[in-house]
C-alpha cells in the first residue's frame, strides 16, 4: 500500500476532553481542510514537515509505547487518506481508538466498524466557527463528546445549534482556548446559562499546556 503522511509520533497523556490522564500514543496525521487562526498545531498541515511513513513502521512506534489508548490527531485526521487503514488496523490491534476531528468530514470505514468495535472508538468532535459549526449529519451517530473550544465569537445559539442536531447528547466540553483566564470566565457563564436548559457541560483545561507536555 502507499505510505502515510504522518507528522509526528509520540508518548504523553490525553490533555483534552473526557479522557484526560490517561496515558495514549498519538498519531498526528498530516492536512486539515480549516484554517483556524487559534490552531495551535499548525505544524501539520501547509509543511513538508511530515514523513512518509507505511503501515508497518507506524504500528512499531505505537507498540513501543505499550499504552492502550491512541489517539488519531492533525489537522484533521479524516482528511488524511492514510486515515481508513490505519483506522481500521490499530482497532483490529486491540487498541481503544481516540480520533479528535472538527466535524466536518466522515469516512465510511467508522460506519462500518462501528458494530464490532464501538467500546472501542471514542470520537470527539470539536465544531470550529471557521466551518460556521457545520458538523457532517453522518458522523453525528459516532461522535462520543462534543467539545467546544470557548474563544470570543463563541455564542450560546451557537452551541445550541449544534447539540439539538444530536438525538442523544454525547459527553459535552468547555475548553478555554488557550487557558486564558478571561475565556474561562466566559465558559463558566455559559456553563451556568446552559445548564438553566438542562445542558450539563464538563470545563476542562488543556492539561499538557499547563504542565508543558507534548
Amino acid at each position: 500500500m502507499e505510505k502515510i503522511r504522518v507528522v509526528e509520533i509520540f508518548d504523553s497523556i490525553e490533555g483534552e476532553g473526557g479522557l484526560i490522564g490517561y496515558p495514549t500514543t498519538f498519531i498526528r496525521l498530516e492536512g486539515c481542510n480549516l484554517r483556524c487562526v487559534w490552531c495551535d498545531t499548525k505544524y501539520s498541515y501547509d509543511t513538508d514537515k511530515y514523513q512518509l511513513l507505511s503501515l508497518d513502521e507506524i504500528l512499531d512506534k505505537v507498540k513501543s509505547f505499550k499504552n492502550k489508548k491512541v489517539c488519531l490527531t492533525g489537522g484533521e485526521p479524516l482528511y488524511n487518506e492514510g486515515f481508513d487503514v490505519l483506522f481500521k488496523t490499530l482497532l483490529e490491534e486491540g487498541y481503544f481508538l481516540i480520533v479528535e476531528t472538527n466535524g466536518t468530514v466522515f469516512r465510511s470505514v467508522i460506519k462500518d466498524l462501528w458494530e464490532p468495535y464501538k467500546d472501542s472508538i471514542y470520537i470527539v468532535c470539536s465544531p470550529k466557527p471557521f466551518s460556521n459549526f457545520f458538523v457532517n449529519e453522518r458522523l453525528i451517530p459516532f461522535i462520543k463528546e462534543v467539545k467546544f473550544v470557548v474563544d470570543e465569537v463563541l455564542r450560546k445559539q451557537d452551541i445550541l445549534n449544534v447539540i439539538s442536531k444530536f438525538e442523544n447528547l454525547p459527553q459535552l466540553t468547555f475548553q478555554p482556548e488557550s487557558n486564558r483566564q478571561d475565556m474561562f470566565e466566559k465558559a463558566r457563564k455559559l456553563q451556568k446559562e446552559l445548564l438553566e436548559k438542562g445542558f450539563e457541560f464538563r470545563l476542562i483545561p488543556q492539561v499538557h499546556e499547563i504542565f508543558n507536555l507534548p
